[in-house]
């Protein structure tokens, strides 16, 4: 891919039988972006039919856990969606963790039923549900991306890895709709159950043979003796090979796994908050957030870990999460859950942000550390999603703002394994609190 295509420091991420997603900064706003670039540029009549699918799930994404990208663009001679950029998926997290305690599992599929019977029932079918698409957002929220039939007909699966996945009226005839969506539901959690897909590859095993065996056997129930018989009769029913003995609509599924979710009444005979609703956590990744790295790199890390290239990495670039509510002028920062302890312990590094320069349009920024780091600056802006401005080694940054508002700044800094961050800086009076 070439260069000039409004990115810095693109790296991939992955990819799959459609495209190659790339971690990047966009050079134009400095937010961190997931970049989703396809095999080829896409026709015109596709393009609008992607955009449509896209347009009715936008109202979606304040109601219910789906990921739907914000921009379709061309990028050189292919296309691109723009959206969110999250830390990890579900196969990352089973790959460092194993299987999921059998609460998560419950309230990841609740969530992700939830997701798809919004859509299914505002007409969009998601068509290829896998672990790979189960993302987390910094703040270990589970969400469903890659919604939409159109891109699956352009660029249609054609076989070898992620079969195992698939519905077997999808892998034998390329039949996509609620009823394929149920059992992809019923793979993943499958494998957040077991930490193995219904269908494991096995050694020397051709790929014709293991289409024939994902299309013809029985699935065995997952080995684990915590595994309530009632979530397992629901797994089962929806890795049904036939479509007609799966439930009925991802709605009742949704509703089922609410019911597993409540107390037992056991549980809840005793104590003064007996009434209160035992909600299972989510799952939350342990591993450490997303990285961008310095250009030039292009080899594939492990999603979970960071991403280095030179000496070091860019730092975290969504992780913080600050906030500045427009009715009570406070930046709110939710860090990431915590992580795997480091590999050596974290020195005293002083990082310390002066305080902004007002130019009414712009701000000059300034920071003092005793090491040699790699530097970003967290914006967070009176009404705006915050964004996070690379300035690699830099010691200061000029940062256009708008003149009617508020603003709090925080730097961070990394030496590659760990994160330092400054104090919140206010600007025009805004209130900052981490």
């Amino acid at each position: 891919m070439g260069t000039d295509h409004g990115f810095a420091d693109l790296v991939p991420r992955g990819t799959g039988p459609r495209a190659t997603v790339y971690a990047g900064i966009h050079t134009v706003t400095g937010e961190a972006v997931a970049l989703k670039v396809l095999r080829a540029k896409l026709p015109r009549r596709t393009r609008t039919e992607v955009e449509r699918e896209l347009a009715r799930l936008a109202p979606l994404k304040d109601q219910t856990a789906v990921l739907v990208a914000d921009v379709v663009e061309d990028v050189g001679d292919r296309t691109a969606l723009r959206m969110e950029l999250c830390t990890q998926s579900l196969t990352d997290v089973v790959e460092q963790e194993g299987p999921l305690p059998v609460a998560e599992v419950i309230a990841l599929g609740r969530t992700l039923a939830e997701a798809l019977a919004a859509a299914h029932e505002a007409g969009i079918v998601h068509g290829g549900v896998t672990p790979g698409n189960v993302l987390y957002r910094p703040s270990g929220e589970p969400v469903l991306a890659d919604f939409g039939v159109t891109l699956r007909r352009a660029f249609p699966h054609e076989g070898g890895d992620g079969v195992d996945f698939l519905a077997p009226e999808t892998l034998e005839h390329g039949a996509a709709d609620e009823r394929s969506d149920l059992y992809g539901l019923g793979a993943v959690l499958y494998l957040a159950l077991s930490g193995l897909s219904p269908h494991p590859a096995r050694l020397g095993e051709h790929p014709d043979d293991r289409k024939l065996r994902v299309l013809g056997s029985t699935v065995p129930r997952p080995d684990r003796p915590d595994l309530p018989d009632e979530l397992a009769e629901l797994v089962r029913a929806l890795l049904a090979k036939d479509p007609v003995i799966r439930p009925e609509n991802i709605r009742d599924v949704a509703t089922w796994l609410g019911r597993l979710s409540a107390p037992s009444p056991s549980a809840a005979e005793f104590g003064d908050f007996a009434g209160l609703p035992a909600v299972p956590r989510p799952p939350v990744p342990r591993g450490v957030p997303v990285l961008v790295s310095s250009p030039g790199t292009t080899a594939n890390k492990h999603p979970a870990l960071p991403v280095i290239g030179g000496a070091v990495g860019l730092l975290v670039v969504v992780a913080l999460g600050v906030f500045l509510m427009s009715s009570d002028p406070v930046v709110r920062g939710d860090a990431p859950t915590t992580a795997p302890a480091p590999p050596s312990p974290a020195k005293a590094v002083l990082l310390q942000l002066v305080d902004p320069v007002d130019h009414v349009d712009y701000v000059d920024l300034q920071w003092e550390s005793q090491e040699q780091l790699e530097f970003a600056v967290v914006v967070a802006a009176e009404g705006e999603q915050p964004k996070v401005m690379r300035a690699q080694q830099n010691r200061s940054l000029k940062v256009e703002v708008d003149p009617t508002r508020k603003y709090c700044f925080l730097v961070q800094g990394t030496d590659g394994l760990h994160v330092y961050e400054s104090k919140p800086k206010a600007l025009r009076g805004a209130t900052c609190k981490l």
